[in-house]
């Protein structure tokens, strides 16, 4: 595939992101990140967790870039490197990932102390429709009270992605309780 690619284009857009030019960064992201996504898919072998890890990929890369390191050449090369790395390392610390099932924890994630209504039994079916990485996160972050930057090292990403990953699971959830509620109706 990358053979493909223009690679005189690419050290040009490259030279114009690390003079701070976004759009230039922008069309890299586009012509780089399909290639991305299907090497973090093929590694985690989860449609969600390939998502976020792209994401945080070109954040570290875009951070680089506009700190003046970051790759000089080969950026696709650079992008699957670094892609890669942290698929494995997501890859080896999925495994240690523990869920916990506690009823009252739940509550507290609603907010409702003691509360068994109808509407906790629709979140916890919505919640069963996230990716385990997303209802992981949540419970890190909204039960237990951990902040990104606690997390960031224990999950191998940074804070930034870490709080990003917080969101779209949240977004997530609310919306397959949305679904989940209306169905009810």
């Amino acid at each position: 595939m990358t053979d493909a690619w223009d690679h005189q284009e690419f050290a040009i857009l490259l030279d114009r992101a690390h003079d701070g030019d976004d759009d230039a960064f922008g069309i890299l992201y586009e012509k780089t990140a399909p290639m991305a996504h299907r090497a973090a898919q093929h590694i985690v072998r989860d449609r969600h967790a390939a998502d976020d890890l792209v994401q945080e990929t070109f954040c570290l890369v875009l951070n680089a870039v506009r700190a003046g390191r970051g790759p000089r050449s080969s950026f696709p090369g650079y992008v699957l490197s670094t892609v890669k790395r942290l698929a494995y390392r997501h890859s080896s610390a999925r495994g240690r990932i523990v869920a916990v099932q506690d009823p009252a924890a739940w509550d507290a994630l609603l907010g409702r102390p003691g509360d068994a209504s109808g509407d906790v039994s629709r979140v916890a079916t919505a919640l069963a429709t996230l990716p385990a990485r997303w209802r992981h996160v949540l419970w890190l972050v909204d039960v237990e009270r951990y902040s990104p930057s606690e997390l960031g090292s224990r999950l191998s990403m940074t804070p930034n992605a870490v709080s990003s990953l917080a969101a779209r699971a949240r977004k997530a959830l609310r919306a397959a309780y949305q679904e989940t509620a209306a169905a009810d109706c």
